[in-house]
């Protein structure tokens, strides 16, 4: 394997990239301490520099919030706390 792509066999190219941000291994992702898979931490940290200071840290806040209530892992966008949902204009 090279950058993430397979070679079959016959030569052809096989990686799919959108498949590969969906399910691929992000290690940065993995080192977190979030209520948040490793896709949704990852999108999180796209949407995140988008925001202001004031809304980065509420985000923040509510993560912690969530964590510290015991919810389950957030797996998808709609998964996510209305007011993250909110603030992220999703």
């Amino acid at each position: 394997m090279l950058f993430g792509k397979k070679k079959t066999s016959a030569g052809a190219d096989e990686y799919d990239e959108e498949r590969d941000l969906r399910e691929g291994r992000f290690v940065a992702a993995e080192q977190t301490n979030l209520p948040l898979n490793g896709f949704m931490t990852r999108m999180l940290a796209q949407e995140l520099p988008i925001l202001d200071s004031h809304d980065r840290t509420e985000v923040y806040r509510l993560l912690r919030e969530y964590a510290a209530s015991g919810g389950p892992v957030i797996t998808s966008q709609e998964e996510l706390p209305a007011q993250i949902r909110e603030i992220l204009d999703l």
